[in-house]
């Protein structure tokens, strides 16, 4: 009896039932000469079925690249902006601390009053005016005179820290705007009424009131030392300052880390 033959749809395949020499049934394609498994797994890589796997893999392993790219995108983006925050070291004050800044220089403490013995310092007195404000323009017919109703500006003290580890020159102070330098001509003097910076211009003292106070001989502050910045404000402000205002201060040194903090008119810290 010849073997039933059977006709199948896929590619017209005809699978002869067949028996080995050692007696076990086998299966083959009549008409392509091979068993079933390699026929059809010569069928399946040469047509669609492996074209649509190596089509699923290629979209696979093209999701995977997006998803990495856009967590390194994340990533990149969160670290950038973290960094320009921790660098930006404009800072506005709160009811416990004058500041914090990533610069060399930091302020500590600041005395701007519109009053009497600014810093704790016996003559070093500013106007009190009705309201009160802090001169600048107002006061420019004699700017360098001791404050008073109609000449003389004004006085406001910085108290400032090396935080850095080399010792730094304070180039200049910028109060809203204007460039307040070191005044040399102080150097080495006793701070009095006699004696302190012109208008325009800051000198540099410890932060002890022992008398007698000297004002420093060099711009120059150690690593880790403090001062007193005694600035006597510009006639260039083009603007008086009232209390209870904003006041933009900039400290510059030769290291090139200029330290920006906002302080308020009319305090004490």
């Amino acid at each position: 009896m010849r073997p039933r033959r059977v006709r199948l749809i896929h590619s017209g395949a005809i699978i002869v039932k067949t028996r080995t020499s050692n007696k076990k049934t086998d299966y083959v394609c009549a008409n392509h000469n091979t068993n079933v498994f390699e026929y059809y797994t010569h069928s399946f890589i040469h047509n669609k079925g492996f074209s649509k796997m190596k089509g699923m893999k290629h979209r696979a392993v093209s999701d995977i690249i997006a998803t990495l790219l856009l967590l390194g995108i994340t990533v990149a983006g969160a670290v950038l902006v973290a960094a320009f925050f921790q660098g930006n070291s404009v800072f506005r004050p709160d009811a416990t601390s004058p500041g914090t800044q990533t610069a060399s220089i930091k302020i500590i403490g600041y005395d701007t009053r519109d009053g009497s013995d600014l810093s704790g310092i016996d003559f070093l007195d500013n106007f009190l005016d009705a309201p009160p404000f802090l001169c600048t323009i107002t006061c420019n017919a004699s700017p360098d005179d001791l404050p008073s109703a109609t000449s003389g500006t004004e006085f406001i003290v910085l108290t400032v820290r090396n935080q850095g580890m080399s010792k730094v020159s304070l180039q200049s102070v910028e109060v809203n705007g204007i460039d307040h330098s070191w005044d040399a001509s102080t150097s080495s003097d006793v701070l009095s009424a006699a004696s302190y910076p012109a208008a325009g211009k800051f000198s540099i003292i410890s932060t002890s009131n022992t008398a007698p106070i000297t004002q420093s001989s060099t711009n120059e502050m150690q690593s880790n030392g403090e001062a007193r910045l005694v600035i006597k404000l510009s006639d260039d402000i083009s603007q008086d300052i009232d209390v209870n205002q904003p006041i933009r201060t900039r400290i510059i040194t030769n290291l090139l880390d200029p330290s920006a903090t906002i302080i308020t008119s009319g305090s004490v810290r």
